[in-house]
């Protein structure tokens, strides 16, 4: 029996992306099938040079980068422009995260795309707003300018960061969905533009609704929230473990796990009287944890059937992962790198098995595709625009 079709086999997509929020895009994309073309400058993408790397090949490159094919151009070059073009006739979608005005320098933006294929989807990035000009911003600044940082860490410490790069990351998958969904219309110079400020201020939609109503500046409560007590990560014996009682039914459940002095206080009856006395039930609540380890309050406290997970470090997470998950982890071919698989189980999508190529490592054979004779080829790589 063959392999299932993958669901956008046969969609074309030029990759103009750098370091994260482009290329994860153009890489969701590619984890469902669509051919992806990584249209880099001759000294690549900066991405390439992070540590660590495996084989000579950065760790975090062959994430954002894999299932696409390299071509190696230097679009500064005004001869690079028909060849671009060419390029772009025949894509489907195309993703750019350049710093603004920088697209319309290298003749990629919307405008220039459109004239020479309508059909085009094209996705443009970017960090701030059109009016802060060429302002550069990475994915800690906006975090900083999202109001993301003041509410993180723990109260009385100073701002933290979320340690991956979440807004980069969800970024990539809201311009996937928008393209996906511009696939699926009419496809008349369709353009979309993400800031990821607006992305960062998605991911607060709830506690914007909340200052929207009270007024009131969220603060930094480590693991814990305004809302609901008790639900946070608490310190055992040899560890810590994150209890999910938010509710008067899984708290009771709780007090009766944990004994005295969380259970008889007719105090802690109430959500309103836990919120009130966060402080002194938390103590309560720590003293009896600390009488042992997290692996026994897991148990007894999941056996009870209420909300509970072991706070791990990012080793166990991944060997559990590996050992449990419908899609694990993949080997990127002999180059020592390793990668997760897309979370997503779906007839059609599989996991990358090749590390990423050098820069231009596919140029001959995507011009090639695209008509570009042997004799032709030569001429742009002897000029130095094709690498």
């Amino acid at each position: 029996m063959s392999a299932p079709q993958a669901p956008l086999a046969g969609v074309r997509v030029l990759d103009f992306g750098m370091n994260i929020a482009g290329p994860y895009a153009a890489s969701v994309l590619a984890d469902f099938g669509a051919e992806v073309v990584k249209v880099e400058p001759p000294e690549g993408d900066a991405a390439r040079g992070f540590e660590p790397k495996a084989g000579g090949i950065s760790a975090l490159f062959a994430a954002m980068n894999h299932k696409r094919r390299y071509l190696g151009i230097d679009l500064k070059r005004p001869q690079a422009r028909p060849v671009i073009e060419r390029l772009i006739a025949g894509a489907d979608v195309l993703i750019q995260n350049l710093r603004q005005g920088r697209a319309e320098k290298l003749g990629i933006d919307a405008g220039a795309c459109h004239a020479r294929n309508p059909r085009l989807v094209h996705a443009s990035i970017e960090a701030f707003y059109p009016h802060e000009g060429e302002r550069p911003g990475y994915d800690l600044m906006v975090q900083a300018e999202s109001g993301m940082m003041a509410m993180t860490g723990h109260a009385g410490g100073p701002p933290a960061r979320m340690p991956s790069a979440a807004i980069d990351h969800v970024t990539g998958l809201w311009t996937a969905t928008a393209v996906l969904a511009a696939m699926a219309g009419p496809r008349d110079r369709v353009v979309i533009k993400i800031a990821m400020l607006d992305v960062a201020m998605g991911l607060l939609n709830d506690r914007v609704a909340n200052f929207l109503v009270d007024g009131q500046e969220p603060q930094r409560m480590g693991s814990a929230t305004t809302l609901t007590t008790a639900h946070q990560a608490y310190p055992t014996a040899d560890g810590h473990i994150l209890i999910g009682a938010p509710s008067d039914g899984f708290f009771a459940k709780l007090r009766q796990v944990l004994g005295a002095p969380v259970e008889g206080d007719a105090r802690f009856d109430s959500q309103s009287g836990r919120l009130a006395l966060r402080a002194e039930l938390d103590a309560a609540i720590c003293g009896v944890l600390a009488r042992d380890g997290t692996q026994a309050w897991y148990d007894r406290l999941s056996a009870a059937g209420i909300p509970v997970a072991v706070v791990r470090p990012l080793s166990s997470a991944i060997a559990r992962h590996a050992q449990y998950s419908a899609t694990g982890l993949t080997a990127l071919s002999s180059s020592g790198l390793g990668m997760l698989a897309p979370p997503v189980q779906m007839a059609g999508v599989t996991a990358a098995t090749e590390a990423p190529h050098r820069i231009g490592a596919d140029s001959e054979a995507v011009l090639d595709e695209h008509g570009f004779g042997a004799a032709e080829r030569a001429r742009l790589r002897e000029a130095g625009i094709i690498v």
